[in-house]
């Protein structure tokens, strides 16, 4: 859990600390804005923790188990709680800044179950949070200037890709249908990170198969 302002992993016998970088300049989103981070910066943790989990730097992640298994024996206090649609209104998830408890809605749940691109965002992205941001300050902006670094949610849509798709393993890919397949996640995420990564990837387009009926003509009939 935190500790000084640090949440920490315990693998390998060793206890693994995140810190956000010195400095608390302010910064507008949504009136909550954290310590500024990179997007390098984060998905430097993102592979980190990957590795501190033993999950490697290729391939799809289970985040099931790692949320409802893995997390309980790494960090100090942490939960997972699943909660009805209706407590969660418009949420698809959430995740305590102050204890180590990420919160899914149900219906998110059993699409992560069966292994939902979307949900699987979902789940990362509140695991980023966790990750980032937990046991850390939060202030009040005092600025309408958009300044992303210090951009929670952006942080933690980052940490999300980078999870699911780690970069070396993403360039590996030639085409959408390819890295959806093997990362388990939507078309759009990965369009989204092929394009930060400036990474061209085949995209995905509907086969169109023509029957010719026998006798029948191809040719477009006059208009």
């Amino acid at each position: 859990m935190a500790n000084g302002g640090t949440l920490s992993l315990r693998t390998t016998g060793k206890a693994v600390a995140f810190r956000a970088p010195r400095g608390t300049e302010l910064a507008r989103t949504n009136d909550r804005i954290v310590a500024p981070r990179t997007r390098r910066e984060v998905e430097a943790i993102a592979e980190q923790v990957r590795l501190d989990l033993d999950l490697g730097l290729t391939g799809r992640v289970a985040m099931l188990p790692i949320l409802e298994h893995a997390l309980y024996d790494v960090i100090d206090g942490y939960d997972f709680q699943v909660e009805e649609d209706t407590v969660m209104g418009r949420l698809e998830g959430l995740t305590d800044t102050q204890r180590p408890i990420i919160k899914l809605r149900n219906s998110v749940y059993l699409a992560l179950e069966r292994g939902d691109g979307r949900s699987r965002f979902t789940a990362a992205h509140e695991f980023g949070h966790l990750m980032l941001h937990c046991g850390l300050p939060t202030y009040r902006a005092f600025s309408d200037e958009y300044q992303p670094l210090h951009d929670p949610e952006r942080q933690a849509n980052i940490f999300a890709a980078a999870f699911l798709m780690p970069r070396q393993a993403f360039l590996a890919c030639r085409t959408v249908k390819e890295a959806m397949a093997k990362f388990g996640v939507s078309q759009d995420a990965v369009s989204c990170r092929a394009r930060i990564l400036r990474h061209r990837l085949e995209p995905t387009r509907p086969i169109l198969t023509v029957v010719k009926k026998k006798g029948a003509s191809l040719r477009r009939p006059p208009s």
